[in-house]
């Protein structure tokens, strides 16, 4: 009983992870894939040359979620112990992100 209790645990940490840093990167790469500068602008080189890093980290991110989904949908209470925390972990990032800074 008790190895189970620590898998849930580590899935929720995993959950908690994955919601406020994986999603921070991926709001990272989403800045990174669409640059607010135009054409011809003095910055427009430097942008545009992340924009596939952006793409790169929001795939990452995508893929890794999936897989998360996928791997722990057979079983509820292991789906819940991944994401409760994700969303507590999202939810988290998203008011860090846009309310404080």
């Amino acid at each position: 009983m008790g190895l189970f209790n620590i898998k849930k645990i580590f899935l929720a940490v995993l959950g908690l992870l994955q919601g406020t840093l994986g999603s921070y990167s991926a709001l990272l790469g989403l800045a990174s894939a669409f640059p607010e500068t135009s054409f011809g602008a003095k910055d427009y080189e430097e942008d545009m040359s992340f924009v596939s890093f952006g793409y790169i980290i929001m795939l990452a991110w995508l893929a890794i979620m999936i897989t998360a989904i996928i791997l722990l949908r057979k079983n509820k209470a292991n789906f819940l112990s991944f994401i409760i925390p994700w969303f507590v972990g999202f939810v988290g990032c998203l008011v860090v992100v846009f309310v404080i800074l």
